[in-house]
């Protein structure tokens, strides 16, 4: 028994060695292949899975490149240790960087454990290599004699952002922005394709220039094709010279007409002439300043201050950029001085200081007609420059008549005159004729009779019988209370000239005193002398006083009225009138008590009353009317009135 169990026990030890002998193989990770994105020149990124663990712990994981095929020595890059006991997959990434640009690099994915180290797949990329921004030069157009319109086009970005781009042009092949002759546009462009234009300026005429589009980006230049235009060569406007016409002795209109405009503005066009061939702007000429707005454009212009009779040659002219280019030549005669003709009429109306002096225009002449009239003097062959009365400006209708006014004469003498023109300041005289200045006349003046005669004024007749050699200045009546009264004594007087006859008149003489006797005179006044019709007499009224009445007084309720009444005005009109009384005396004036009205009643017989108030127990009084004119007193009868009562 002792033996079997020791023989179960050897052989549960067998068992129990033969278990542990017997434990599971290892395992090892599987890894996948790397994926490689967001490749740029100088980074990448890498991607990859634990894609089975092993039954081994995994002491590190990571990314090994290189840019040799076997990528087992290169770069490492490590993600630390995995728990085999995660699930898988068990993706994992990693970004690197400083890598060379347009380089091939192999990369794989491993995995270290205790038994060794453990790849993934070989992979591979390649970074990415510096592209410039695409550029191309696409043509000119607007091609003038000193610019150009330059068109390219940015086509295609780069790697690096623009920082500039434009043209750049010159007179040699494949110019370079080195050249000041360019123009840039700074800043990025954001789409594509980005066409622009540029203006070249300042350019030389008639040469040929080379132009490149170019664009900068990480301070490298790109340019397009280089392609090339030619500037226009400097043009002159077209000129031609026209005809003539309205030719005088001293005047032409010239025509002319600018055909074409230059490459420069026109400014200035015109005519030029002188007595010689091919006449320059140095000489005469008429401008016109500025460009003309189209063409064909013609104009014309009027040669002046020429002379008559006379050849004269003349070209149409056009300045364009300080260059003056000529029509042909042409010429035109100017032609002969004709004067105008004049001939002397009568003369009429004459008096002893004037006389109207008549002439005639026959016909016109080469010049216009500046002034015409007569002249007249004592002598014979009298000149403008004596005495003269003229008529100015020009005269177009033939004939024309023509009076005139010779003032200022002496009376009773002889006078010359003729009729003149003035034209070009040449005058021409008509033939020469005389006329007599007459005898000095004097007006008619009458006195006539006196009427209308109060005792401050009168009614005073004249008359003009005739007028005189002079105009009437006044004529009117002077009195005085002394005989043969003059004008430097009172007067009335009308004024100006009178031309019918015989003209009466009728004078009011005021302010005279009454009761007086005064002389008067008609007269007439004429070229400052004064003649006087006969003496005559008239005589003032005798003032009349007026006339008052004391009517009576009757005792009413409160005390007197008094009656009065004024039966004429006299001859001073009344100012005041009333009643005055007095308890003593019984001739009572205004100088004691009054009762009074101030101004004139108007018409007469006027009666008027007053009232007095009794003023204790006075009861006895005389009184009577009166009346004041010309600060005179008149009174009427006293009478006195009593009360009756207690």
């Amino acid at each position: 028994m002792k033996r079997y169990n020791l023989l179960l026990l050897a052989l549960c030890m067998w068992l129990f060695h033969s278990c542990q002998v017997a434990e599971e193989p290892s395992r090892p990770p599987e890894l996948d292949g790397v994926a490689v994105s967001d490749i740029t020149l100088s980074s990448a990124v890498l991607s990859s899975a634990v894609s089975k663990a092993g039954n081994q712990d995994i002491r590190e994981h990571g990314f090994v490149y290189s840019e040799q095929e076997e990528a087992t020595d290169g770069v490492k890059t490590t993600a630390g240790a995995l728990d085999p006991t995660q699930p898988t997959p068990i993706g994992f990434r990693e970004t690197i960087s400083s890598l060379k640009l347009n380089t091939t690099y192999y990369v794989r994915s491993y995995a270290i454990t205790a038994a060794g180290t453990f790849y993934g797949e070989k992979s591979s990329f390649k970074t990415l290599n510096i592209i410039q921004p695409g550029i191309r030069t696409d043509g000119a157009e607007a091609v003038a004699y000193n610019s150009a319109r330059l068109k390219g086009t940015v086509t295609s970005k780069g790697t690096y952002p623009i920082t500039q781009y434009g043209m750049v042009w010159g007179k040699e092949t494949n110019p370079t922005v080195a050249l000041t002759t360019k123009t840039t546009i700074n800043g990025n462009v954001s789409t594509f394709p980005a066409s622009f234009t540029v203006n070249a300026e300042s350019l030389s005429p008639a040469t040929t220039y080379h132009f490149r589009a170019y664009v900068i980006a990480n301070n490298v230049v790109s340019y397009g094709a280089d392609l090339t235009f030619k500037t226009e060569d400097l043009r002159q406007p077209g000129i031609r010279t026209d005809g003539s016409a309205d030719i005088t002795a001293n005047t032409a209109r010239l025509s002319g007409t600018v055909l074409s405009k230059g490459t420069f503005p026109v400014t200035e066009y015109g005519i030029c002439w002188g007595t010689a061939a091919a006449p320059t702007t140095a000489g005469s000429k008429s401008a016109q300043k500025g460009d003309v707005a189209t063409v064909p454009a013609s104009f014309s212009a009027t040669a002046t201050g020429l002379n008559a009779n006379t050849l004269y040659y003349y070209r149409a002219y056009v300045i364009s950029n300080n260059v003056t280019t000529y029509g042909a030549d042409q010429s035109f005669r100017t032609t002969a001085v004709v004067q105008p003709q004049v001939t002397t009429g009568g003369a009429h109306d004459i008096t002893v200081n004037s006389a109207r002096l008549d002439g005639t225009l026959t016909s016109g002449g080469t010049y216009p007609i500046t002034e015409y009239g007569v002249c007249w003097g004592t002598s014979s062959g009298p000149t403008t420059a004596g005495s003269k009365a003229s008529e100015y400006g020009n005269v177009t209708s033939f004939p024309r008549n023509f009076t005139v006014t010779a003032g200022g004469l002496n009376m009773s003498s002889t006078y010359y005159y003729r009729a003149f023109v003035v034209a070009n300041g040449v005058t021409i005289y008509g033939s020469e004729q005389s006329f007599r200045t007459s005898a000095v006349s004097w007006p008619g003046v009458s006195t006539g009779g006196a009427g209308g005669i109060s005792i401050n004024s009168a009614r005073l007749d004249g008359s003009l019988t005739s007028g005189g050699s002079y105009p009437i200045g006044e004529y009117g009546i002077c009195w005085s209370t002394s005989a043969n009264p003059t004008t430097g004594n009172a007067r009335a007087a009308e004024y100006g000239n009178v031309t019918s006859f015989p003209k009466g008149f009728t004078m009011l003489a005021n302010g005279l005193n009454a009761s007086t006797t005064y002389h008067y005179r008609a007269y007439v006044v004429s070229n400052g002398q004064t003649l006087y019709g006969a003496d005559q007499t008239f005589r003032t009224a005798d003032p009349s006083p007026p006339s008052v009445t004391t009517v009576g007084a009757a005792i009413v309720s409160i005390g007197f009225r008094f009656d009065g009444r004024v039966n004429s005005g006299g001859s001073y009109g009344i100012s005041e009138y009333g009643i005055c009384y007095a308890e003593t005396t019984n001739t009572p004036t205004i100088a004691n008590s009054r009762l009074s009205n101030a101004g004139n009643p108007g018409s007469f017989p006027y009666n008027y009353s007053f009232t007095l108030n009794l003023e204790g127990n006075r009861k006895y009084y005389y009184f009577r009317a009166y009346v004041i004119s010309n600060g005179v007193v008149y009174y009427g009868n006293v009478s006195e009135i009593y009360n009756t009562k207690d």
